[in-house]
């Protein structure tokens, strides 16, 4: 297809500026599922930017442009800022706020110990404040994992990967799409499998948002989902019967187990929304917490254990890197974290798109 023809069935590409003198490419950060992802800096402002080059493909260019169109109606701070769309021959350069610290799955992978409680709170404090704030203006999300929330150098939390959300045409609207990561799917969304035998009737609201958060939340606890050790289609005939929660939750405040089984409500109308969940009192211990600061402690002991990592230097469990800078090469310091596109390794990449 020819970009005459791509211009006819997407009129904004023949508007869409060439990035020769306004984009420039600084280095390779990740790759995404669709093509490279660079940092970059906009030269009219001089901000630095993450740059997903893609090439121009019809599917995965109406999730782009859609995509694009939901971070434009956006403006919070928990939000990924959509900052400008470039075409350069076949290829679609997409310009997003860059997110030094990461996907919040690499993160929690790079820490050998498990998060605290003081760092989840904080991390589904800003989450659901985000969450809170796309809802309100019609948007659902529809695929929340710890893989689509990235965090800033200093310690903020982004909601972004916004190319399988819905925005409803009323407050009151239900959307009837089979799609999201099996894992974080929830029950009433389930139901709308066109093989379902309830998928005629069934259908979901933004509370789905909610149930993902609360597996998100297992997720960073556990550092998986639930049911993750079994095939991503078999778990989705699991979770509308199964009583989902953390893996020893012993281990954990009264207060946390709480917050993710009222998340996990199986009756969508019994679910709180973002607003009322942001009430709950394990997320007003969050506005006790220095967040930034704990988070950006998080992110760079992060940084440190992946370059241990790299180094085959193993780390006991109780150490708290004191000694890094004594055994790290100056060389290897400072290096870039991958790109908070780059989702490549952080679960089976099992994703349903079923339109009906």
């Amino acid at each position: 297809m020819s970009i005459q023809q791509f211009g006819k069935k997407f009129p904004i590409l023949l508007k869409t500026p060439n990035p020769k003198g306004a984009v420039e490419l600084i280095e390779v950060i990740g790759k995404g599922n669709y093509g490279n992802v660079y940092k970059g800096r906009l030269t009219a402002t001089n901000e630095m930017t993450a740059v997903k080059v893609v090439l121009l493909k019809e599917e995965e260019l109406r999730e782009t442009l859609l995509e694009m169109e939901f971070l434009k109606m956006c403006n919070h701070r928990n939000i990924t800022k959509f900052m400008g769309l470039f075409l350069k021959g076949f290829d679609l350069w997409i310009c997003m706020e860059l997110c030094g610290g990461g996907a919040l799955d690499s993160v929690y992978r790079n820490l050998r110990k498990s998060l605290t409680e003081d760092q989840i709170c904080s991390i589904m404090f800003e989450s659901i404040e985000g969450l809170d704030y796309i809802h309100k203006i019609g948007i659902i999300h529809r695929d929340i994992k710890a893989g689509n929330l990235f965090l800033t150098e200093q310690g903020e939390i982004k909601l972004g990967d916004f190319g399988v959300s819905a925005k409803l045409q009323h407050a009151q609207g239900r959307a009837r799409t089979f799609i999201g990561t099996p894992y974080w799917m929830a029950p009433e969304v389930i139901m709308c499998d066109p093989e379902s035998p309830t998928s005629y009737n069934a259908s979901y609201n933004s509370k789905a948002d909610i149930w993902s958060i609360g597996i998100t939340a297992i997720e960073i606890a556990d550092k998986n989902p639930p049911l993750s050790d079994i095939h991503p289609m078999r778990a989705l005939t699991l979770i509308p019967t199964s009583d989902l929660g953390l893996a020893k939750p012993k281990n954990w405040s009264k207060l946390f187990v709480e917050f993710i089984a009222i998340c996990l409500t199986k009756d969508p109308n019994k679910r709180p929304s973002a607003e009322d969940l942001l009430k709950h009192p394990f997320l007003q211990r969050a506005k006790t917490l220095r967040r930034d600061a704990i988070l950006a402690d998080m992110i760079q002991k992060s940084k440190m254990g992946k370059e241990k990592s790299k180094l085959g230097i193993p780390v006991d469990d109780d150490e708290e890197f004191a000694n890094f800078d004594q055994i790290v090469p100056e060389e290897t310091k400072n290096t870039l974290p991958p790109s908070q596109l780059n989702k490549q390794g952080s679960e089976p990449n099992v994703q349903v798109k079923l339109f009906i």
